[in-house]
């Protein structure tokens, strides 16, 4: 529509309004696929932006998708299809019956819109053809476009109210305008045989495929649309090509300076890419010649290798964003691992459209009830958080939360309409008492909440309330009656984090496990030796344990690579849990297997624990500065709010951390948080916290233990501990932060037990500190509903807003390091964390200000013996390794060189959970088929990736694949080996109780060439372990060492070659799945394929 006005208005494109949704009959479940575009200046505007009209204002806008998935329709090959998530999927399990994937993307208003934009986009080259790199290639795109024309012109008949015969159509009114242009230009008989033939082609198919087909126009629509993303390269992603970029991630090249000549490709099914502008970019047609829409290059059906395709660098998928920052023309994209993106912009309409673009995926994707940045936050979105609203979830997801809420009478649940921008529905649990059972029988009843100009009311009434919340306020101070039912609003359950619903977009890639009913966890952690302990001064008393600073002996790395063993003593703390309490010993044990779990730099490193006599003994890395509440105390004169605002920014990050690893810490305080640096000075840095582990679980206190950590334990959990969950995290983390607004000053000091429990049930708060922006913080997560306290991303996402707002509370920046070269210096090991056959993998922290707070690493380093045979390629196969980047791959953070770059170590993420090979045995109970089954689709997501990246790993094994968390694991150790040694023969059997060979195929046996397909049949080796636990008595090496007896080096492979050839392979496991094991044997036929 064209904006033209005498007066002066507002326009907010994102509010539900009668202004557009008649015409286009947009559902509201669709609506967040859709924003306007300006086609004069290009630009896409954010959905929270206002129009400011005057009487010489003419703004056309168009109303488009823009937020577009390949293969929604499901039907390319070799992709994956795209779904709103389906219940049925949600509550997870197998059954006899296969259960839909999930339900539609689109309903048939946005078919038909999308079917539209398509052909006016196709027609005018607003989407240009892909490009064709010889004469027959072009001439199969010519036919391509002349059959669209057919599907254009066979939907318009059939469309038409009236009859018209289809031949009467030119098809020139159907091609794009750059092929009419060329047909133009050719002789005269060639034009008539182009002619004849799509008449003929035409008739052929309207009177044999449509009539013996039964097509009918929704399938000419997913046709055309799907025929589309193959025929053009404009249809699934967006090119944007900021003035300048740098990116802080996985290399150095990643790790850029102000670089003018870079482009980031943002699409639905992939996330965030970069690269540096190809030197020879081909002629890409825009529309009116405009430049800044950049509607871009995306998969080519058909096209095994698309253009540029290995140039590409992966920055991200959604689900990695934790926020992102404007700073006027300039967008900051941060993710979960700290690392950011920093795009500036050509303008501040620029910024604001591509913060909307990220922002809406990121809503599409993850999290439909979350904004990125406040500055392209939807206002129905504001709206919904601020009243505890859901988007348009359909009715059985309500029903499914709702129950999972435990079905209370007076439970309910706001949510907009599915259908109608105009109503809110409330869905209640009600209980009505049946006659023929007599008993009380749970049912779920539907109201609507008119919405207008007026404001709020529930339809049928008549009077309107100024705002949602005032009129909730209002009914639930009212019984209600409804079909012999009466019944009060009671409570409400707004939306909670990441919540799953049909507002979510899902491919197979971004599938989400199978939600299981959650088991405790096998109890894991390192166990250290009494010898290796020394017990030195008393530090204080927990709860129910003493603490004593002590050292703990380490191995020395340097002497044990120079051939003898020495020990370093590392200065720790020891948390005893005397043998008066051994009846509470499996909770602290409990506690020790949580921090175990868990490598981030603002929490304290556990070493392991030790069992000394009747004693047990965590051992934690000693903190210098100790607890936060005594520092603050012991200061002269108050800290001031830059240095509170960061600590409290660095205790969000680890409890985010923790959040997204869904564990729960149980005793958020000062007193547990340690002070690594204490950053007064004007080169420190910043303060630098640790948060330490929370002692012994709530769950085994006495109620006046639990009465007596009043204001840091949640009032739920004071009712009951089984309440326990991240909610209560998020009050103590409102107590905590309180302690620092008042420096260290303790809450409720005099008060008694009896006045602790009062100031609870009468939901009293504490004084409100003079700090505004975390006294506003503080009270946002000491709700007493835990339902409404806000999650820790969007905590860590307003505090940097406040301080981009307010430059004073902002730290000074740090000196830029590359991130990516580690010296040899400040790797400080801790322990060993695994032996391979040429290297070994310790765990270290990196540590260059020697005050331990250096991330946590794994080392990866060759053993002296095997170092003179590593080869002059070693660089060129890191620069491949440090250009992946996959959720399914550990991730590569850089090298360390010494010996004056003779010597190379390869530095990884650390995953504490270790290898699948020693996660499986101890975790068996708590593992499911199911879960298996996840981990096996996981590795073959990331063994797809390296395969899409032309690299063999050569080396898929159990113990090569590490465990982030119970239901992620990644694949390493990939890469190293073939650096080694060349493709005739990279592995020397030594000893075959440590051979790869048992998960070699057939060819690399016999011939010592691998290829991807070699991977597949690793694969199914590897799945065979799986299935089987991991079960030593079952390894592939122990069944076909008893297939072909003992024997020693070359012999072995010899036997082992005859057995396969034999036809001879791993029987089927105990208890694995007829279904399963016939795919196992699938995997291994005799030639690789």
């Amino acid at each position: 529509q064209v904006l033209n006005s005498n007066a002066t208005i507002g326009l907010n494109i994102d509010l539900y309004s009668s202004f557009l949704f008649p015409f286009s009959a947009i559902s509201p479940l669709c609506h967040n696929l859709f924003a306007l575009y300006d086609d004069t200046t290009g630009m896409w505007y954010p959905p929270n932006y206002e129009f400011n009209i005057t009487d010489e204002t003419s703004v056309k806008l168009h109303y488009r998708m823009r937020f577009y998935f390949r293969n929604w329709h499901g039907t390319t090959e070799g992709e994956s299809p795209v779904w709103r998530h389906c219940i049925s999927k949600l509550k997870g399990g197998f059954s006899p019956q296969k259960t839909p994937e999930g339900t539609p993307l689109l309903d048939a208003a946005s078919l038909d819109y999308l079917f539209a934009q398509g052909q006016h986009d196709f027609q005018t080259g607003v989407v240009p053809l892909r490009m064709s790199h010889s004469e027959a290639e072009q001439h199969e795109i010519e036919n391509e476009c002349l059959g669209m024309a057919v599907l254009a012109i066979t939907h318009y008949t059939m469309e038409m109210p009236m009859p018209i015969a289809s031949h009467e159509i030119s098809y020139k009114r159907f091609i794009p305008e750059s092929l009419n242009r060329k047909i133009k230009q050719r002789n005269f008989l060639t034009r008539i045989r182009i002619n004849n033939v799509f008449k003929k082609f035409l008739s052929e198919f309207n009177h044999r495929t449509m009539k013996d087909g039964n097509i009918t126009l929704y399938d000419l629509k997913i046709k055309y649309l799907a025929t589309l993303e193959g025929l053009t390269s404009g249809l699934g992603s967006e090119l944007h090509e900021p003035i300048s970029l740098s990116s802080q991630g996985q290399s150095k090249s990643e790790n850029m300076e102000t670089n003018r000549d870079m482009e980031v490709l943002v699409t639905g099914t992939t996330g965030i890419s970069w690269r540096k502008k190809p030197s020879t970019t081909p002629v890409i047609a825009k529309e009116k010649g405009k430049s800044k829409k950049n509607k871009l290059d995306g998969k080519q059906k058909n096209n095994k290798k698309t253009e540029a395709n290995d140039s590409w660098v992966v920055f991200c998928d959604f689900h990695e964003i934790t926020h992102t920052v404007i700073k006027e023309a300039t967008v900051t994209i941060y993710r979960q691992d700290n690392k950011r993106m920093e795009l500036h912009m050509a303008s501040r309409g620029e910024a604001l459209s591509f913060a909307a673009l990220v922002d809406g995926y990121f809503r599409l994707t993850v999290d439909a009830h979350h904004f990125l940045c406040k500055e392209v936050a939807p206002a129905s979105v504001v709206h919904n958080i601020n009243n505890g609203c859901h988007g348009p979830i359909c009715t059985e997801y309500a029903i499914h939360k709702l129950r999972q809420e435990g079905n209370k009478e007076g439970t309910y649940i706001l949510r907009w309409s599915c259908t109608d921008y105009q109503y809110i529905i409330i869905t209640v649990v009600c209980n009505e008492t049946s006659v023929l059972e007599s008993r009380s029988v749970c049912q779920y009843k539907n109201f609507q909440i008119e919405v207008s100009s007026e404001g709020f009311r529930l339809y049928g009434t008549d009077t309107f309330r100024n705002t949602l919340v005032e009129l909730l306020e209002h009914l639930e101070g009212q019984s209600l009656r409804t079909d012999n039912l009466q019944f009060q609003l009671l409570r409400c359950c707004p939306p909670q984090p990441r919540e799953i619903s049909n507002l979510l977009v899902v491919t197979k890639e971004r599938a989400p496990t199978p939600q299981t009913p959650m088991q405790e966890s096998q109890l894991s952690f390192h166990r250290i030796l009494k010898e290796e302990i020394e017990q030195e001064e008393h530090l204080g008393r927990g709860t129910r344990t003493n603490i004593y600073s002590g050292t703990l002996r380490v191995k020395s790395e340097e002497d044990e690579d120079a051939g003898y063993s020495s020990f370093q003593e590392v200065k720790v703390v020891l948390k005893v849990l005397g043998s008066g309490h051994r009846d509470i010993s499996l909770a602290f044990f409990e506690t020790a297997s949580m921090m175990r779990q868990v490598s981030h730099k603002h929490i304290v490193l556990l070493y392991g624990v030790c069992v000394r006599h009747q004693e047990n003994i965590m051992v934690e890395e000693f903190v210098q500065l100790g607890p936060l509440d005594l520092f603050m105390r012991r200061q002269q004169s108050p800290l001031g709010t830059p240095w509170k605002f960061q600590v409290a920014k660095q205790l969000a990050s680890a409890l985010s951390y923790l959040e997204d690893k869904k564990l729960v810490h149980g005793f958020v305080c000062a007193k547990n948080i340690l002070l690594a640096r204490d950053g007064r000075g004007t080169d420190e840095g910043g303060p630098f916290i640790k948060l330490s582990d929370p002692g012994i679980p709530i769950t085994v206190l006495t109620r006046e233990e639990c009465v007596d950590r009043i204001p840091w334990i949640a009032p739920e959990c004071v009712k009951s501990t089984s309440s326990l969950s991240v909610a209560a995290d998020k009050w103590g983390f409102g107590t905590t932060l309180w302690e620092i607004c008042y420096d260290g000053e303790v809450p409720l000091k005099d008060k008694k037990l009896t006045e602790r429990e009062r100031f609870y049930e009468t939901e009293c708060q504490l004084a409100t500190p003079d700090c505004k922006e975390l006294a506003e913080l503080m009270t946002h997560c000491m709700n007493y509903d835990p339902k409404k306290r806000p999650f820790f991303r969007a905590i860590v996402r307003d505090i940097d807003m406040l301080e981009e707002k307010n430059p004073s509370i902002k730290p000074q920046p740090t000196p830029e390091v590359d991130p990516t070269m580690f010296e040899k210096r400040f790797l400080k090991k801790i322990r060993d964390l695994g032996e391979g056959h040429f290297g070994k993998v310790e765990l270290c922290r990196y540590d260059p200000r020697g005050d331990k707070t250096g991330e946590l690493v794994a080392v990866k380093s060759l053993k002296p013996e095997n170092r003179e045979e590593q080869s002059n390629n070693l660089s060129s196969e890191i620069d491949i390794l440090k250009a992946l980047y996959h959720e399914n791959i550990v991730k590569y953070k850089g090298i360390c060189q010494e010996e004056g770059g003779q010597a190379i170590k390869l530095i990884m993420e650390y995953l504490p959970l270790g290898s699948l090979k020693e996660y499986l045995p101890r975790n068996k109970s708590k593992t499911s088929l199911s879960t298996l089954l996840s981990y096996s689709i996981q590795i073959c997501k990331g063994m797809d990736y390296l395969g899409s990246r032309n690299y063999i790993h050569r080396d898929l094994a159990a113990r090569n694949v590490l465990v982030e968390n119970e239901r992620t694991v990644k694949i390493g150790d990939f890469g190293l080996t073939k650096s080694i040694k060349d493709n005739e023969g990279y592995y020397t059997v030594k000893d075959e109780n440590d051979s790869p060979v048992f998960w070699y195929a057939p060819e690399c046996l016999t011939h010592c060439k691998f290829y991807l397909a070699s991977d597949v049949w690793s694969f199914g080796v590897t799945m065979y372990e799986l299935i089987t636990y991991c079960d030593s008595s079952k390894s592939p090496m122990t069944l076909f060492l008893g297939m072909i007896g003992r024997t020693q080096g070359q012999m072995t492979i010899i036997r082992l070659v005859k057995v396969l050839s034999e036809g001879k392979r791993l029987p089927r496991p105990e208890g694995c799945p007829e279904v399963t094991f016939k795919f196992l044997v699938t995997l291994h036929l005799k030639v690789s394929t």
